[in-house]
């Protein structure tokens, strides 16, 4: 990553997001819709480029850019989700965090079937999306709720709105 993502500030933010998408780790379109969700929010709320993230309160800016929008905006949780998701994903980089990538671990498997190191500590779940495609997921047997938070948010940062 260059040195534009490094200053710690809304601008690096959207500059690291831009760098995330282009990283084969990452889902291309979702780490851009990251980006596109903190340029949106930054936009109405007037958040200057140079204002640092770490000192920003996730939830008070989300619930200015919900209630700017007004009562019509349907897509509010998944703003919430992906601004949310890209503030921590982006500062735990500036932090030097080793597994700042797993955060939002976003990069399509080329699996088939469940992995090689599957245990009896996981187990396969098919969910039956419509009547064309059904998604595998491998799952921990004993999932605990901030996992599952984590899983929630990830799937949240998917959605797209017609």
């Amino acid at each position: 990553m260059v040195d534009d993502a490094r200053p710690g500030t809304v601008g690096g933010m959207v500059e690291f997001l831009a760098k995330c998408a282009r990283d084969p780790d990452f889902n291309s379109v979702t780490t851009m819709a990251m980006k596109s969700t903190v340029k949106s929010v930054s936009t109405l709320l007037d958040i200057p480029s140079d204002q640092q993230v770490s000192g920003l309160d996730v939830e008070s800016v989300m619930d200015r850019f919900q209630a700017a929008k007004g009562t019509a905006f349907r897509s509010a949780a998944t703003y919430r989700t992906r601004f949310r998701v890209a503030t921590q994903l982006y500062l735990a980089w500036l932090d030097g965090d080793p597994e700042w990538k797993s955060i939002a671990r976003t990069r399509s498997s080329d699996r088939t079937g469940p992995h090689e190191s599957a245990t009896k500590e996981t187990m396969v779940v098919e969910f039956p999306v419509d009547g064309r495609l059904t998604i595998t997921l491998e799952l921990p047997r004993s999932l605990n709720s901030q996992t599952a938070q984590r899983l929630h948010a990830l799937i949240d940062s998917f959605v797209v709105e017609d």
